[in-house]
């Protein structure tokens, strides 16, 4: 037999598994190839939703790192404006004269600090939401289309704070001073006042703004609003549109309360500071064995006469209103609604 022949009878009779065989190398194939095309792609997938990502996350911490700087530029005129609607500068020179209606005015002064207090924070509160709200807005449609929002359009869609510096403000210190007077013209300026009684205070208020027609929490839009938004279908109307229906939101009416309640804790603590100089002192032993004094600042108490220039003091500039200006800057919850916000015009 020759060799072919051998051949041929081998072939032959191993045929099926040859053909068996044969299918499975190129199924084997197909599927290697197919597989890594599909590895292929998904890496690329991959790689262009991280790219996608890191452009978002740089974009939106573009956006923030202006809207923040906005908020310091804009605080300082904020603050300007609060300091000559309720300005306690022209009592306090009367005062130094020794008028014979000292006490007149000295009663004057409390009401106009206590009002200040109030404004600071609940006006701070109300910039910082609008401006992060609007900010991130811009950054939502811009991230779209970098055309869709020009300059210009930008800044008249920035001008409705200058609205509130301009209005809302005088409007806020109007209900504010109403309610002060209320709580605090009755009590005796030789009151001596504890911590907790300054405290009181500032829950008594924000209980009596809530109950006021013009509470700044459920008005917020209205403060900042000088006209309701028009029904056109344009990008400068549906960001006005938004800016709207967020302020009304009960997100933002929960974050406007929170970040008020916070803001007066942060003043009560910086107030706290100028009640240690008074007794009762507390005795602890040290580690040495040895006696230690302080003065436990919520069982110190002073006269109100002494407090109101402290307090009045305190909401300076460089005192509280900046601090409590970078709490808000910082805060989690805020930066948590920016990116709800951001996320929401991207869906």
């Amino acid at each position: 037999m020759s060799v072919f022949s051998k051949v041929k009878g081998f072939l032959s009779r191993h045929r099926n598994k040859f053909l068996i065989g044969g299918a499975l190398v190129a199924g084997s194939v197909f599927l290697t190839r197919y597989a890594q095309t599909r590895l292929r792609q998904w890496h690329e997938k991959e790689a262009m939703e991280f790219i996608e990502r890191n452009r978002k996350q740089a974009h939106f911490e573009s956006i923030n790192r202006t809207c923040n700087q906005t908020i310091v530029n804009l605080s300082a005129s904020l603050l300007e404006s609060i300091y000559h609607t309720v300005s306690s500068e022209e009592t306090i020179e009367i005062l130094k004269k020794h008028p014979e209606n000292k006490i007149e005015m000295w009663n004057t002064l409390k009401v106009q600090v206590f009002t200040r207090a109030g404004c600071v924070i609940y006006s701070l509160v109300m910039l910082v939401l609008t401006l992060k709200v609007q900010l991130n807005i811009v950054g939502g449609y811009l991230y779209k289309d970098p055309t869709s929002v020009p300059a210009d359009m930008q800044e008249k869609y920035l001008s409705l704070c200058q609205h509130f510096l301009n209005t809302g403000v005088a409007r806020l210190a109007k209900v504010m001073e109403f309610e002060v007077n209320k709580l605090v013209q009755k009590i005796d300026l030789k009151k001596m006042m504890k911590l907790s009684d300054f405290e009181a205070i500032f829950w008594s208020l924000q209980s009596s703004l809530d109950a006021n027609a013009a509470n700044p929490v459920n008005h917020l839009r209205e403060y900042i609003f000088k006209n309701d938004p028009p029904n056109s279908d344009d990008v400068y109307s549906n960001m006005l549109r938004d800016t709207a229906d967020l302020l009304e939101s009960d997100e933002i009416k929960f974050l406007v309360i929170h970040n008020v309640n916070t803001g007066f804790v942060l003043l009560g603590d910086q107030l706290s500071e100028f009640f240690t100089d008074n007794k009762p002192k507390i005795t602890e032993i040290t580690a040495n064995g040895g006696p230690d004094q302080f003065e436990n600042p919520f069982m110190a108490k002073k006269p109100l006469a002494k407090l109101v220039p402290i307090l009045n003091g305190l909401l300076s500039k460089q005192s509280f209103p900046q601090n409590f200006t970078h709490h808000l800057i910082v805060s989690e919850k805020l930066q948590m609604l920016c990116a709800n916000v951001y996320e929401s015009l991207l869906g």
